[in-house]
């Protein structure tokens, strides 16, 4: 909830007459209770659909450094992790998953979105179930990963766009929530588009990534403006929360170090090993950032 929110629940509070009997004023503490429990589920919700995004640049990542015989073993396995938290996920928006705390979809436009997703989904996760069998010699099902990856990261955005509009009755101020969580976790998917594309232009040769990598590395330095910041135009507050604002300048930190490697045209071993790194500490310090857009009271 934003810094508005305790004052706009004072206001309701404050605007309804005094009632004589208590079981009125606790359905009214009810109502705003439910209000509130609602915004915060959607907000779960958003952060777990923005998350899978993520989880289709990673991975595509992950499958690109196996092909390149970097930590092939443990890479495996997180591959096969992934996917299946996908996997899990996607199962979860449609059925619910008590693990995942999802309650099942039943917006006709959401279950519609994961219908088309589900359909990509299912080629894409065989390929990489080949790659967890077969490592860098399953090159067919690394080239299917590499060649799909960007329309799966589309049909899958398109899901967080389906459940952001699925709830028309949003006040301002959830909407504006829906916003940050939304864009907050735009920010973990970025920073695995960035690795893999910067693998596939240093270490593939493949320039026709150079553009893209470009654009993505752009675009997550003034989504981080942004968020750090504000932007009027965007409608998007600057925080005042001193945790969510040390969560953003962690990341910021982080960013400031890798940055220059991800712009630089060519990058030796060491540097390259310095991403496929230190990417996993901005991502963890991302996700960090995107649970306290979520949760925190005061924006």
């Amino acid at each position: 909830m934003t810094k508005f929110a305790p004052l706009l629940l004072s206001a309701l509070l404050c605007s309804t007459p005094l009632m004589a009997d208590t079981n009125s004023a606790t359905d009214l503490s009810s109502l705003i209770g439910d209000m509130m429990e609602e915004g915060n589920s959607l907000n779960y919700t958003i952060n777990l659909a923005g998350k899978q995004r993520m989880l289709i640049q990673r991975m595509s990542k992950v499958a690109l450094l196996i092909s390149l015989g970097i930590e092939s073993q443990e890479n495996s396995k997180k591959l096969e992790g992934f996917a299946k938290l996908y996997d899990q996920t996607l199962k979860g928006f449609k059925k619910g998953d008590k693990d995942l705390e999802l309650t099942a979809t039943e917006n006709k436009d959401v279950l519609k979105q994961i219908d088309e997703v589900e359909k990509k989904w299912k080629p894409f996760y065989e390929n990489v179930q080949k790659v967890v069998a077969d490592g860098a010699k399953a090159k067919d099902a690394i080239d299917y990963i590499i060649k799909n990856n960007e329309e799966m990261l589309s049909i899958s955005n398109d899901l967080v766009t389906a459940f952001e509009e699925s709830n028309k009755d949003l006040d301002y101020l959830s909407k504006f929530r829906l916003r940050v969580v939304n864009l907050a976790g735009r920010q973990r998917m970025l920073i695995q588009k960035m690795t893999k594309e910067k693998l596939l232009v240093n270490e593939l040769k493949d320039s026709s990534y150079k553009d893209k990598l470009k654009k993505s590395i752009e675009l997550f330095d003034t989504s981080l403006t942004t968020l750090i910041n504000g932007n009027k135009e965007n409608n998007i507050s600057k925080p005042t929360n001193g945790d969510l604002k040390v969560a953003y300048d962690k990341v910021e930190k982080l960013w400031s170090k890798l940055k220059p490697l991800y712009a630089k045209d060519k990058l030796d071993k060491k540097e390259l090993m310095v991403i496929v790194d230190e990417n996993r500490e901005l991502l963890k310090e991302m996700n960090a950032a995107v649970k306290k857009a979520e949760t925190v009271l005061e924006y």
